[in-house]
């Protein structure tokens, strides 16, 4: 199989767009105060504000046990569980999240965190989060 001219510029075309994409991704997030929306079994428990300068641990209480939730430098993850209570630790793997809209989700124990708030929060707020 031959490549083509039009072969070749539709990749390149593609390449350029996912570069652009994946780079807008790395920009760091917008300053100013966010708030860290907390969700257990579908109700907000709490919604926690925090900044660059944050740097705090949350203990986050349900029936099979408990999530630390940290937050440092404008970023939120949670801590590892004993296997018990999560069992494939999706939710740890997940790492750092710190962007409007960015979140954290643990099934087995139906927590899920939410990064809202910032400058850049004006598209989250116009989109809902659940398809009719």
């Amino acid at each position: 199989m031959k490549i083509k001219k039009g072969d070749i510029i539709v990749i390149a075309v593609v390449l350029i767009i996912s570069a652009l994409l994946y780079g807008f991704k790395l920009l760091p997030a917008a300053g100013g105060e966010r708030l860290l929306k907390v969700e257990l079994n579908g109700q907000v428990i709490d919604e926690i504000p925090f900044n660059d300068e944050s740097d705090e641990e949350i203990v986050v209480t349900f029936p099979a046990g408990e999530a630390i939730v940290e937050i440092v430098a404008g970023r939120v993850r949670v801590l590892p569980m004993p296997r018990e209570i999560c069992p494939l630790a999706i939710c740890s793997s997940v790492g750092w999240v710190e962007q409007s809209g960015d979140a954290i989700v643990c099934l087995p124990n139906r927590l899920v965190l939410t990064v809202v708030g910032g400058p850049t929060d004006e598209l989250w707020d116009s989109l809902d989060g659940v398809t009719k």
